[in-house]
């Protein structure tokens, strides 16, 4: 009884021995096992306080969580605008695991100037590390653009972490866990994703650059110093990579570098905007305004040395959100009332910019939250601008224009050739087998089988079917209005202004308006159906685009149902001005695609609606190959013609991906 009394005083005595207010008040440990081999967001388990003045020992941080009033983050993100104080966070893991765990504490926001990590293990050990923009590269644990912090879990312990993060910049914290593997792995798809965005730029800036010295036209200049500046320096900056590529033991300089890029990055918009919407001739008062403007980052550049970084950093996000509105409204102004087609490309590619900008800024001065969309709007809204405006600057618009005018042209003339033979039916039934493919394609991976049945000797339907490159078949299936002779010089003139067109279309939207454009107003109030698609092989991809055609059907032996597939889209012939909308759907091996005319529906019909009974037909026999569905599809037309000539022409194309 004594010995027990005993052990339990000396059990008592050392657990008051080494017990310790809780370091990290109001918070749950995070178990390493719910990142389950992602990162994971820590803003669910964040406690944390502001200094001012700003502490910086261990001492008087940890008095601070003990006595100060902490905030919770409770699942958002930390993000307080520009402001001068210091963040204390606070956040516990615990290894839950039966193995030593090396965990990754890391933040994704790369303009913060001084960020301390301290790490409390639960044998006392303190582990420090302190890094940020004003702090060489090698301060980090990682080379990484944002700040990083390793450490080693043993299992089942439980580690106490303290993180003071200040800057001059805006103050957002998004901290994240991750295990060392999973860290490289984000780290690694960062690093595609930025490189994917500076490849774009930097490709677009070399094209516009030998452009320049082939037209000598200075607007493209002025685009190539906007998208050096704007697009690559500032964005280098942006992002955090000017110490992780280029100046890793020069702290001071890429702080004090920001803001200049910044401003050098407001003022090349302006000569960028004045010569892209040739705001001199178009707008003479706005042009003046723009110049009066362009002053603005050009003094705030040279005041730069005399005023705080802060200070001038939130000028530059004031000036920079007005700048955007004005440039909307004048783009918008440029190209929809004054009539000037290039600055439609701007007023399109600054729209983007202007969202991800603004998602940025606002971002930045702690109105919207951070996440994904306003991590990487900027970025993304840059990318599809650099693009748009290289589209603008070119002559690409006049290019167009007399590339459709000649097409018209040799349109017109091949349809006199062919009038002038009309009235010889022999002639035209040579002239429609002209038309049609003699010799199907072959191409691995897919199967072709294609059946033509004119009405009378010769007919209005046509098909082609063109190898696209490496991996792409390129197939237009398409019915001219009535059928004998006429829809056949009809279907020839489709043939030539296809062919025509296929030597720049390269998506089947384009196909049929570049038709269409050839067509419009030359087929004697006539209209045709059209559907074209696009089939690559290796990306298991079709893209479809419909003018006025019966849809298209998909299947496998597994499918439940037809999938009926028609993007909308006006008849050929009815407007110049039409655009031909696509759909992209995904293909598998089996899959197959069954595109005909309309006269198919005729042979179906038996008092119900004769599509309706060749979706029940189709879905009865999914599971046979190409070869017996044409079998079938051929053996019911020749059933129904024994009964009367059909009453329009049929055609029909079966693909199968093997």
């Amino acid at each position: 009884m004594k010995q027990t009394f005993t052990f339990i005083l000396l059990c008592l005595f050392h657990t008051n021995l080494f017990a310790n207010p809780k370091d990290c008040p109001n918070t749950n440990p995070v178990p390493l096992s719910v990142t389950n081999g992602n990162t994971y967001d820590l803003s669910d388990h964040l406690v944390y306080f502001t200094a001012s003045p700003s502490l910086h020992s261990m001492a008087e941080v940890s008095k601070q969580f003990q006595t100060a009033a902490l905030l919770k983050s409770n699942g958002v993100i930390p993000n307080f605008g520009n402001t001068d104080k210091q963040y204390w966070f606070c956040f516990v893991i615990h290894n839950d695991e039966n193995l030593n765990k090396q965990i990754i504490t890391y933040i994704k926001y790369p303009l913060l100037d001084d960020v301390k990590f301290i790490a409390i293990r639960e044998s006392g050990d303190i582990l420090e590390n302190q890094q940020g923009r004003r702090y060489p590269f090698k301060n980090r644990d990682i080379d990484y653009r944002g700040f990083s912090f390793a450490t080693d879990i043993l299992p089942s312990e439980s580690v106490t972490y303290f993180v003071g993060v200040k800057t001059d910049s805006s103050m957002s914290v998004p901290l994240m866990v991750a295990e060392e593997k999973n860290f490289y792995t984000f780290v690694s798809f960062d690093t595609l994703l930025q490189g994917i965005f500076f490849g774009i730029v930097g490709v677009m800036s070399i094209y516009n650059l030998f452009v320049y010295f082939m037209v000598r036209d200075k607007a493209y200049i002025f685009y190539v110093l906007y998208l050096l500046i704007s697009a690559i320096l500032f964005q280098f900056s942006l992002q955090g990579l000017l110490p992780v590529l280029f100046l890793p033991n020069s702290p001071e300089f890429v702080y004090d570098v920001h803001n200049l890029l910044y401003f050098l990055f407001l003022f090349t918009c302006f000569p960028m905007s004045i010569t892209f919407m040739n705001l001199k001739e178009n707008a003479p008062l706005i042009y003046k305004w723009f110049l009066a403007l362009a002053t603005i980052p050009i003094i705030s550049i040279c005041l730069l040395p005399f005023l705080p970084y802060r200070l001038m950093n939130q000028a530059g996000d004031i000036f920079s959100f007005l700048l955007a509105f004005f440039a909307l409204f004048v783009s918008y102004y440029i190209a929809f009332v004054k009539k000037f087609p290039p600055a439609r490309f701007y007023f399109s590619g600054y729209l983007m910019v202007i969202v991800g900008g603004l998602a940025t800024v606002l971002r930045y001065m702690g109105f919207f939250p951070v996440n994904a969309f306003t991590e990487n709007s900027f970025q993304v809204g840059m990318a599809i601008e650099v693009l748009l405006m290289a589209f603008g600057l070119g002559d690409r618009i006049s290019v167009v224009r007399k590339e459709k005018e000649k097409i018209q042209f040799k349109a017109e003339i091949n349809k006199q050739k062919l009038i002038a033979y009309g009235k010889e039916l022999k002639l035209a039934q040579k002239l429609q087998e002209s038309t049609l493919p003699q010799v199907l394609p072959k191409f691995p991976g897919l199967i072709i089988k294609t059946g033509y049945f004119p009405a009378s000797l010769v007919g209005g339907d046509f098909y082609d079917i063109t190898v696209f490159g490496k991996h792409q078949i390129c197939c237009l299936i398409a019915d001219v209005t009535g059928h004998g002779v006429p829809a056949a010089i009809e279907a020839a003139m489709l043939k030539i202004a296809y062919m025509q067109t296929l030597a720049f279309a390269n998506k089947p939207g384009k196909v049929l308006e570049s038709i269409n454009v050839s067509l419009a107003g030359n087929y004697k109030n006539q209209f045709l159906t059209a559907s074209a698609i696009f089939i690559d092989l290796e990306l298991k991809q079709l893209k479809v685009a419909n003018a006025g055609h019966p849809a298209l059907y998909k299947f496998n032996e597994n499918s439940t149902s037809i999938e009926v597939i028609r993007p909308k889209g006006k008849l050929i012939g009815y407007s110049k001005e039409v655009h031909y909308p696509e759909e992209v759907h995904k293909l598998s091996p089996g899959d197959k695609i069954l595109l005909f005319t309309d006269g198919i529906w005729d042979l179906w019909e038996n008092g119900d609606s004769g599509e309706e009974e060749l979706l029940n037909w189709l879905l009865v026999r999914k599971a046979e190959s190409v070869e017996s569905l044409y079998g079938g599809i051929d053996e019911h037309i020749r059933l129904r013609n024994n009964e009367g000539p059909a009453d329009d022409d049929i055609t029909f194309i079966l693909f199968e991906i093997t």
